[in-house]
């Protein structure tokens, strides 16, 4: 029986291959997306969640207000870890890590160098289920100047041999030991290092106040952590008090009294990638809010999908009707017409879903490249993936042939065989519904794709305070030494160099600026300090990178008291409320040390410039003279770049044989805005496949209804309708549909991007024009799409129309 079912509904689809084209294609294609959506979905929803103990492991995090700002920290006062599990039975034990950026790692006369280096504590890799391969877990990070590289790394520096008990030389720190090896971190983490130093080659801050560590602990089984959360104040009363008292001369109760908090909060291990964005992040996280918006996508992509699936198979059975009566009157039972119907319906989506496969194999490499993922074919084709979508293939099936199972089946032979019983006008409510679904989905996605191309315009255009372009970073240059001021010499003597400066921080750098706590003199009864940014630059930084002086001067070398002077922005100025502010003075809060309170004054202002992203307000910023030396900034007037880099790359082999390394200036800018960037192409993508799905079954429908038209069509041409007429009569009913979902989407899709522009604190007014373009390009679509088999339709021979009915 199966096999007869099976043999009739191949023999149904070959006789209806437009149909089925139609069907298949556009239902493989939703699936298609659907899957490798989910794909990145539950990726993104699986970070850290390899760990053992995931659901027990904590990040604490620094939280408060500091003279009227707010400060949210990703890292912990670094005796916080220690403090904390020492009072509290319920906390098993703490670990920290520490970074310091890149290192020049030697063995032998190679040298590398290494971004993924990290001071841990001892018990670090036990804590986060990171594996040992080699050496000893209990003892491995117990001593200082000792190391614990991953198997890549392994292979990369000894090949082969066992590294443990070999040594390798970590920059100006000298020789550390290593002793062992552990598995390469997961792709699904939150940190991603290749080299963990013990965390006893380095000295942390003593001071609740001062620089901390990223810092987590383990919770014992069953010990809730609010428990622990709801001991805040009285950490806070026992250890910061103090401190408070010490730095700023005044009780906690007081500096509490005048607005400002000090807090901590213990945040879950797998709510870190998702749902934190806070300051001193490890690496950028995701956004939960992407995975929701992704997640709708992929579920609205697959409804239009279903629902062309389902019109058109509803569409397709009013054509049956007779065949059913004539199967009927021969016998058949309206249970194997149910199961017939059924069996066609689930082969064309398991048909769908081959072709789904095929084209996820051929895009794969290039949602990877779009995503920023790295999967393979195993993160497809895996028994959970491939489980669920044979599931949802059938409950599509079931559900698309519902109708001409249940509804077809339970009619009379007699009405069916008359011709009386009037299929397509039963169902034609339901398809009409479900075509302005359909359109408000896609309508809905091609306004938000606007928006989101229009911000992304608006941030680079607007002006940002500085020339980003045509300016060169050159990385890690400490690593020349005492070499390094002839090398800038020699730079500037190329004529292609406009302008040169050492700059240790740069607009959209990774680590973009310090913090430190201000205090103005022509404050008087200021309590709680001014927690500012802070750069370090030289002389000639404003001019290298084009920012402009409102008003004061620039640092120089003819004045020795720059030393003690400082630059800062227009931002700062408002923050402390000066009117006249060259001559002001300000002073640091200091970290408790000898020396380390020190007093500046202000020489010059610069006009605001965005040396962070365009999500935040320009902050304050406070500027020293000094310049550090990390890198250099060339700006170069130079247009044919690859032959400067030519002849800048052979200067520096001249001085090291560490691998040169560069950046510019506005492909740094820009990167910040490569998920947003992403989100808008893949919402471009997104929008044109539903439209392309949805104008697939509006093609099947169109041709559905000229075929149940046909002999009204003749008889209108006979009376003498024109061609036009025609194409309009045909044509209305669905411009009608199209007009109702612009009206519906509007509203929805207004509502979703202004929530999405909130996020940035520069950023476009959302223009009428979106909306009416988006409604115009939508009709446009519609009408060519059903033009094409209207105007066949009018065109037709009248008396081969009425000849046929």
């Amino acid at each position: 029986m199966l096999k007869n079912y099976i043999k009739i509904a191949v023999r149904n689809i070959w006789r209806k291959k437009a149909f089925t084209m139609i069907n298949i294609v556009g239902l493989g294609v939703g699936l298609a997306t659907c899957m490798l959506i989910m794909l990145f979905v539950r990726h993104e929803l699986s970070y850290d969640k390899f760990n053992k103990n995931a659901s027990r492991i904590f990040r604490i995090t620094f939280h408060g207000r500091i003279g009227g700002k707010e400060i949210n920290i990703a890292g912990a006062p670094a005796p916080a870890g220690p403090a904390i599990a020492n009072d509290y039975p319920g906390v098993e034990a703490y670990t920290r890590i520490s970074q310091e950026g890149s290192y020049v790692v030697k063995n032998g006369q190679e040298k590398f160098k290494e971004d993924r280096v990290v001071f841990a504590d001892s018990n670090f890799l036990r804590i986060f289920s990171i594996p040992l391969l080699k050496g000893d877990p209990k003892t491995a990070l117990t001593e200082p100047n000792t190391l614990v590289l991953t198997e890549s790394m392994a292979r990369k520096y000894f090949g082969a041999a066992d590294p443990v008990g070999k040594s390798l030389e970590m920059g100006t720190r000298g020789l550390f030991r290593i002793t062992g090896v552990c598995g390469d971190i997961p792709s699904n983490s939150h940190f991603h290092y290749d080299f963990f130093v013990s965390l006893k080659s380095k000295k942390l801050g003593e001071k609740w106040l001062s620089s901390g560590a990223h810092t987590y602990i383990l919770l014992r089984e069953g010990y809730p952590v609010e428990k622990l959360a709801a001991q805040n104040q009285q950490i806070i009363r026992k250890y910061i008090g103090p401190e408070i008292q010490e730095f700023l001369g005044i009780s906690l109760e007081e500096y509490l009294r005048k607005g400002d908090s000090f807090g901590l909060k213990f945040q879950p291990l797998t709510d870190i990638h998702l749902r934190s964005n806070l300051e001193n992040e490890l690496e950028s996280n995701g956004d939960v809010k992407y995975v929701y918006v992704f997640s709708v996508i992929a579920l609205f992509i697959l409804l239009i999908a279903c629902i062309n699936f389902m019109n058109l198979s509803t569409a397709g059975s009013a054509n049956r009707a007779k065949e059913v009566g004539v199967r009927k009157v021969l016998g058949s039972l309206q249970q194997q017409l149910i199961r017939q119907f059924l069996a066609e319906s689930v082969l064309l989506t398991f048909l769908a879903l081959t072709v789904a496969c095929a084209i996820v194999l051929l895009v794969l490499p290039g949602f990877n490249e779009l995503a920023g993922k790295q999967f393979d074919i195993r993160a497809v084709f895996n028994f959970k993936m491939i489980s669920y979508t044979i599931v949802g293939c059938l409950l599509i099936g079931l559900a698309a042939g519902s109708y001409p199972a249940f509804f077809l089946s339970s009619f009379k032979p007699i009405s069916m065989l008359k011709g009386s019983l009037q299929i397509g006008m039963k169902s034609g409510w339901l398809r009409n519904s479900l075509v302005t679904v359909q359109f408000v989905v896609s309508i809905g996605m091609i306004i938000s794709t606007i928006i989101v191309s229009q911000q992304l315009r608006f941030i680079q255009n607007k002006k940002v305070g500085f020339d980003k372009d045509k300016v060169i970073i050159l990385h890690d240059t400490y690593i020349i030494g005492d070499k390094l001021n002839a090398f800038k010499e020699e730079i500037e003597k190329m004529s292609q160099v406009n302008a040169t400066s050492f700059a240790g921080y740069m607009p959209a750098g990774s680590s973009n600026s310090g913090n430190d706590g201000f205090k103005a003199e022509s404050i008087p009864d200021q309590v709680s300090p001014f927690r500012l940014r802070t750069y370090s630059i030289d002389e000639n930084y404003l001019s290298t990178l084009g920012i402009a002086l409102s008003l004061g001067r620039n640092f120089s070398k003819t004045f020795s008291s720059d030393s003690a002077a400082v630059l800062v922005n227009e931002a700062a100025v408002k923050q402390f409320g000066w009117k006249k502010p060259i001559g002001q003075r300000i002073s640091t809060i200091g970290n408790g040390s000898e020396g380390s309170k020190r007093t500046y004054t202000v020489v010059g202002v610069t006009k605001d410039f965005h040396f962070e992203s365009m999500h935040q307000h320009i902050a304050p910023l406070i500027m020293y003279y000094g310049g550090d030396r990390y890198q250099i900034a060339l700006r170069i007037t130079s247009s044919d770049i690859p032959d400067f880099l030519k002849t800048l790359g052979e200067k520096w082999k001249a001085q090291t044989d560490i691998p040169f390394s560069y950046s510019f200036l506005d492909e740094r800018f820009n990167k910040m805005y490569e998920s947003e960037k992403r989100i808008g192409e893949l919402f471009g993508i997104f929008a044109s496949l539903g439209v392309m799905i949805a104008c697939l079954g509006l093609f099947g429908l169109a041709t559905f209804t000229t075929i149940q038209r046909t002999k009204e069509i003749g008889v209108r041409k006979v009376l003498g309708a024109s061609v036009m007429s025609i194409v309009a009569l045909l044509s209305q009913d669905f411009l009608k549909l199209i007009i109702v979902a612009i009206v519906i989407a509007t509203p929805i899709a207004w509502y979703g991007m202004d929530q999405w522009l909130k996020d940035f604190a520069y950023k476009i007014h959302i223009q009428w024009w979106i909306f009416a373009l988006a409604g115009l390009l939508a009709v446009g679509i519609a009408l060519l799409t059903v033009s094409f088999q209207s105007i066949k339709a009018a065109l037709m021979n009248p008396v081969k129309s009425l000849r046929s009915e």
